[in-house]
């Protein structure tokens, strides 16, 4: 009997440790810096006041990445002295009921409450700005400038975009203005143009699902042709998306759940706020990721940097990490506490970063500098992912990307797809190795990028094969014929130095990249000599026109300066030549003739 009571106590005992445990374990998987509420305190402690209340889940990983901007966002208000706000937190995952009575969807949700009522759910990007403007709606007028904020602190209030919901029109009085304004998706069309026509109710459709997020405009290319021409809009519909002088024009599907997509997406923030042990769990997740590893004593560093990520349009996304462990910086060679690195990482791959570069320059320092345009073209240099499909959606993005990168390209049927994606995903992490994880190849044309690509042939067979000679042939992912394609001259290779046809193999392939690199590989031309000459021509009378309306003081000036000289030429052939006759005869000398 003895031994049945201690069973019995030893089993509470361990049965209560246990639970402790895992409510200290729920309880504690976040840094909470506000208060925490229950269902024993929820309603009495909101029942006065304005009360922001964060709904989340230690095991979301959404909440976790959020984490570091609730607690700025605590500091933030605890500096707003008197706001009349107070932040505080549910956990769900504690109290599942709490959350289900306050009609908790998802999480992180965000709910507004006054005296003890619900007002309002926070929706939008969580990004610490965004966030800042809802308070400061719902802050007590009477005390919310009691203290002034030290300017170094202050965050500008983030505009609202699009706030009816409608497609704004654009011409050359406001289009300027409007990209000034804030990021725009732009639809340049022709009203006598059948997809354009087919594409406005889904454009409208946009505007209404991107109301106080995006702007949405169009401009009629028939009524503004040179405001058009000026932006070399060479089809229609043309859509383009502008934001801080950075311009991506878009080239993905014409449905309203991809344009919704691509434009929730390059509008949201470039950047978002992670814990250094999040880092590895987003590499392996996403193909293409850049982390900016920085101290939390560089202030407005990720603010001087945030417009250099512009281009990127949220694809990859910019995550950063404050005050890094010193193994973190140590592993990605960041320059000490007083610098801070960027680290582009690709094909999931955690130990080999693509690129890594590192400062030491303060961001005041920044804006304007040289060094501001290396910080650019490093980020171009490292956007193109190592391995895609290329479709009707990619294809111009890869193709014609600004860092010209060469395309180790091939096609597949639905026979061998997966079989030669997994190739190429393996060729590729062999080749970023080989490269110290650059993924380029260097040579006489300088520094190329290299991307794996595969192309549907069963869709896509008569244009790969006028392009590059790639027919179906043999379904064995060992011998598929592969190419390098350098698109934007149209020219490609298709044999090894040998002669031999290229085929997907790491060897064959990495030689090969090599020889074109170092010149010692041939290109073929995509185009016959006639396509060819017409394609020059064309560009030389396109570059001639555009030269003309850029310069036309000079142009004027130079066509009247050749009007005199070719004027004077033909005067000089034309003019009276004084030692021939009216009879055609030629005159003697006046004094020499005479007999006399």
């Amino acid at each position: 009997m003895r031994l049945r009571e201690l069973s019995n106590v030893f089993s509470s005992v361990v049965i209560s440790s246990f639970l402790c445990f895992t409510f200290l374990a729920l309880s504690s998987a976040l840094p909470v810096h506000s208060t925490e509420l229950s269902p024993d305190n929820f309603k009495s402690t909101i029942a006065s006041g304005i009360w922001f209340i964060e709904h989340f889940s230690p095991y979301c990983g959404h909440c976790r990445a959020f984490a570091p901007t609730w607690e700025e966002l605590v500091k933030w208000n605890e500096e707003q002295t008197n706001n009349g706000i107070e932040l505080a937190q549910v956990n769900c995952a504690v109290n599942g009921d709490l959350c289900d009575a306050n009609n908790v969807k998802g999480y992180p949700q965000m709910n507004l409450y006054k005296d003890g009522e619900f007002v309002e759910t926070f929706k939008g990007a969580r990004d610490l700005p965004r966030l800042q403007e809802f308070l400061k709606k719902y802050a007590n007028p009477d005390v919310s400038e009691e203290k002034e904020i030290p300017l170094a602190m202050t965050t500008p209030p983030s505009p609202v975009y699009n706030p009816s919901g409608t497609v704004e029109v654009l011409d050359d009085s406001n289009f300027q203005k409007t990209l000034d304004e804030g990021p725009v998706f732009v639809k340049f069309f022709a009203p006598w143009c059948g997809h354009c026509k087919k594409l406005a109710p889904t454009w409208k459709n946009l505007a209404q699902s991107m109301q106080n997020k995006l702007t949405i405009a169009e401009v009629d290319c028939e009524a503004h042709k040179s405001l058009c021409k000026t932006q070399k809009i060479e089809g229609f519909p043309t859509l383009v998306f502008f934001n801080g002088g950075a311009r991506s024009e878009y080239n993905g599907g014409r449905k309203l759940e991809p344009l919704t997509k691509f434009a929730e997406k390059a509008s949201g923030a470039p950047t978002k706020a992670i814990q250094a042990s999040e880092l590895e769990l987003v590499v392996s997740e996403e193909s293409t990721v850049y982390a900016l590893l920085y101290s939390s004593s560089s202030y407005g560093l990720v603010n001087a940097l945030t417009p250099f990520f512009a281009p990127l349009f949220g694809a990859p996304m910019v995550y950063t990490i404050a005050d890094p462990p010193s193994s973190l910086s140590k592993q990605f060679s960041s320059t000490g506490a007083s610098g801070w690195v960027l680290v582009a990482f690709k094909d999931h791959d955690f130990q080999t970063p693509s690129a890594v570069y590192s400062s030491t320059s303060p961001a005041a320092a920044i804006s304007g500098s040289k060094e501001a345009e290396a910080i650019s073209q490093w980020i171009q240099d490292n956007k193109l992912p190592t391995t895609i499909e290329l479709t009707q959606d990619t294809f111009q993005s890869i193709m014609n990307a600004p860092s010209r990168p060469l395309v180790v390209l091939t096609g597949v049927t639905s026979y061998n797809k997966d079989k030669v994606q997994s190739k190429f995903e393996e060729i590729a992490k062999k080749w970023r190795r080989k490269t110290n994880g650059s993924g380029a190849v260097s040579g006489l044309k300088g520094t190329r990028p290299i991307v794996f690509a595969w192309m549907d042939l069963d869709r896509w067979k008569d244009w790969m094969k006028s392009m590059y000679g790639i027919t179906k042939g043999s379904q064995e992912v060992d011998d598929l014929a592969v190419v390098i394609a350098d698109h934007q001259v149209l020219q490609y290779y298709d044999t090894e130095v040998s002669g031999d046809r290229l085929k997907l193999s790491s060897d064959d392939i990495f030689y090969a990249l090599q020889a074109v690199g170092d010149g010692k590989l041939s290109p073929k031309n995509s185009e016959n000599f006639v396509e060819r000459m017409a394609r020059y021509l064309n560009e030389k009378l396109v570059s001639f026109e555009s030269y003309v309306v850029n310069n036309p003081f000079y142009t004027l000036s130079i066509v009247a300066i050749l009007g005199v000289l070719v004027f004077m030429v033909l005067r000089n052939l034309f003019k009276d030549d004084p030692s021939v006759d009216y009879y055609g005869g030629r005159m003697g000398n006046a004094k020499g003739d005479r007999l006399d």
